[in-house]
């Protein structure tokens, strides 16, 4: 975004008194409260499915989630001379949650668990006819681990290998089998059937609950960015938030033990949850994500922070699997 895409503000009822950069978007006091300003490259339906989401939030009870402020012509987003469409957020002015910190962690998760509650079972006929149905993890599984082997086998044919190259085939064969026994685990799990419950039942999941998308106001916690929303199982959610904080803790026990009741305690998990939970944590996704990386990326130099993640991967794995054998087991 540059300083001209702010232009287009003449079409909103609102006057700006000041802006300010971040994160890829413009923030904006105005005589209307306060708005994130962004560019979108989404489709009109999704758009619309967004809009409707957040509003039935809200009505919900759930009120601190941001919101898209049409323009002056009731349309929820605006469009420049070129055609570049951009969207104007209702915003909060707040720091980001402290992934270090244990009561925004503590916080945080109380707060999934809230928003779950009111977003699960939705009603809402347009919303249950407009909201994308998340992909099986099963298959993802299945994806990943077929990307592994065709990158080992990559990796295994070039004549000149780098350092990162010879890290990963020597522990390919360990985080491979780390992965195909989640795989196997989550077949037989009830993984497919919860899914399907998840589909017709209308639980909906925010997509990318971390610390970045929470945003801290003195005691109020806020949820933004519902841009990956989906219809699924609301344990992914849990899942996402889990591992995040887990790597930025090194899986400290304590931690992940607090994550888990507090949730609980709110929504209570069931025994398929649980089972599932425990499979995707085991899953070594960090592995392929660095993998995923690399076979996206031009192989001939590999970034220090591929190698730096890879290297952080190596030396949680025991601290992951003491994690998991403590307190998923």
């Amino acid at each position: 975004m540059n300083e001209r895409s702010l232009e287009v503000l003449s079409q909103y009822e609102l006057d700006v008194n000041r802006t300010a950069r971040g994160r890829g978007a413009y923030l904006l006091w105005t005589d209307k409260g306060f708005f994130q300003f962004i560019e979108y490259n989404g489709t009109e339906g999704r758009l619309q499915f967004e809009a409707e989401l957040l509003d039935y939030i809200k009505e919900a009870g759930f009120e601190r989630v941001d919101n898209i402020y049409k323009t002056s012509e009731e349309k929820l987003y605006s469009e420049d001379e070129y055609g570049t469409k951009y969207i104007l957020k209702r915003w909060y002015d707040g720091r980001e949650c402290d992934a270090k910190k244990q009561s925004d962690i503590v916080a945080a998760v109380q707060t999934l668990a809230c928003l779950h509650i009111s977003t699960s079972d939705v009603k809402r006929e347009s919303i249950r006819a407009s909201a994308p149905l998340d992909t099986s993890i099963l298959e993802e599984y299945e994806k990943h681990n077929a990307e592994l082997k065709r990158v080992r086998s990559f990796m295994r044919g070039r004549a000149r290998k780098t350092q990162f190259e010879y890290d990963v085939l020597e522990n390919f064969d360990e985080y491979y089998g780390y992965a195909m026994e989640s795989y196997l685990a989550m077949k037989e799990s009830q993984e497919k059937n919860m899914l399907r419950h998840a589909n017709d039942a209308c639980n909906i999941c925010h997509g990318t609950y971390n610390h970045h998308n929470i945003i801290v106001d003195g005691n109020n916690m806020s949820v933004v960015n519902f841009n990956r929303s989906v219809k699924g199982m609301q344990i992914k959610d849990l899942y996402f938030f889990l591992r995040k904080i887990m790597e930025k803790n090194d899986w400290n026990i304590q931690l992940g033990a607090l994550i888990l009741d507090k949730y609980n305690v709110i929504k209570p998990l069931t025994k398929n949850e649980l089972n599932v939970l425990r499979v995707m944590v085991s899953y070594p996704e960090k592995f392929w994500k660095v993998l995923n990386q690399y076979n996206n990326s031009n192989k001939s130099w590999i970034p220090d922070k591929n190698i730096e993640k890879l290297s952080a991967v190596y030396r949680q794995q025991e601290l992951k699997r003491h994690f998991i054998g403590q307190v998923m087991a």
